[in-house]
């Protein structure tokens, strides 16, 4: 039953009914001309491209499919822009965050780090629409 009432949350997210919330995190996301800026509570604001942006939720994807079992995590640096990374790793049933690389890490379960993944592709969709 919950896997339903997530799936048609996630479809009224994608129609714009309902707003993306993900509980405890708190995540800011703003769209900007050239890429997006995320910033998570006591964390700097960082900013990546919109190809950055959706290899962090791909990324996310591919550890919550199991594809980097074994891995302790994995890093990414903006090729645009050569200054803001991330680093995501699984822990457990949760994966864990950490926007910019060094800044403190969040915890996601399973069904908030996909809300996440999410988030950025409609804030990278919305950005395609809106140039």
């Amino acid at each position: 039953m919950s896997e339903i009432v997530g799936s048609l949350l996630k479809l009224a997210r994608q129609q714009g009914l309902v707003e993306h919330g993900i509980p405890g995190i708190n995540v800011k996301v703003n769209v900007l001309a050239d890429g997006l800026a995320i910033r998570f509570p006591n964390s700097p604001t960082a900013g990546f491209s919109f190809d950055a942006a959706s290899k962090i939720a791909d990324t996310i994807r591919e550890y919550l499919d199991g594809q980097h079992a074994g891995e302790k995590n994995a890093h990414l640096t903006d090729p645009d822009t050569h200054a803001n990374s991330f680093a995501i790793w699984r822990r457990g049933n949760s994966i864990k965050i950490a926007i910019p690389m060094n800044a403190p890490e969040k915890n996601f379960t399973h069904d908030l780090a996909e809300e996440f993944a999410d988030l950025l592709d409609n804030a990278v969709a919305r950005s395609k629409i809106a140039h």
